[in-house]
């Protein structure tokens, strides 16, 4: 599966986050991705200049966590009152804001 393709699944259940389990689903799926990402990064490596396999910009948990913060701080779709969605969305920031 090519990296447009995975990037696209996770986007569309991204916005289907309306609930506790639906949340849960799509952790497990970023959870996935990753597994899958560092299992193709040992096959063939990507440039150090780009994101990985997968898409993930930020390969440890401090550069995830610091994107997280960096798009909650900066981003229009984090509101005060938090939804299922939200939390879904800071995670797959995590993942790709830079």
């Amino acid at each position: 599966m090519g990296h447009f393709q995975v990037t696209m699944e996770l986007h569309k259940l991204l916005e289907t986050v309306n609930s506790k389990q639906s949340f849960l689903d799509f952790v497990d799926a970023l959870r996935r991705d990753r597994i899958d990402e560092l299992e193709k990064e040992k096959i063939k490596k990507s440039s150090p200049y780009g994101p990985g396999a997968n898409g993930w910009e930020n390969g440890t948990i401090e550069a995830f966590l610091d994107a997280l913060h960096s798009y909650g701080h900066d981003s229009d779709e984090i509101k005060e009152e938090p939804n299922w969605r939200m939390f879904a969305l800071l995670l797959m920031a995590g993942k790709m804001y830079e």
